[in-house]
């Protein structure tokens, strides 16, 4: 019987929550110990979601690039108006599709200047996706 690392760790915690927390007399030691089992089964809940959750992360990241080209200009037709560091953020979103990327570019639009049309439209469009994130990890913290 072969389990995957998601099932084993779920199956750990448990036993600690239920098995070995009870049986151990130190008031503190049995907290720590049920803490432990708490931990575990988070990390159970990431192992299972997180190859679900990477792949949408990139179905996330792939349009808002569209939207940013269209609104911040592509890598060949990009205005002069728009500042360095706000291209050279874009450029690197598109080789690395996830949300940590979006970092560096929310940055370079917040100095760019956030009152601008161009860059509140390009905030909303990454606000939408950073939503996204947010309830796929709260789906893991359960």
């Amino acid at each position: 019987m072969s389990f995957e690392v998601h099932e084993l760790l779920d199956r750990l915690a448990g036993q600690m929550r239920r098995e070995i927390a009870p049986a151990v007399d130190d008031e503190y030691q049995r907290t720590q110990t049920h803490m432990a089992g708490v931990i575990l089964e988070r990390l159970a809940r990431e192992a299972a979601l997180g190859e679900r959750h990477r792949a949408a992360e990139t179905t996330d990241i792939a349009p808002l690039i569209s939207v940013l080209d269209e609104l911040i200009g592509g890598e060949q037709t990009s205005s002069p108006a728009v500042p360095d560091d706000v291209r050279a953020s874009l450029a690197h979103l598109r080789g690395d599709l996830s949300v940590m990327s979006l970092s560096s570019l929310v940055e370079a639009l917040y100095r760019w200047g956030p009152d601008g049309p161009v860059a509140v439209a390009a905030l909303d469009a990454i606000r939408r996706v950073l939503r996204r994130d947010i309830d796929r990890r709260m789906e893991i913290a359960g």
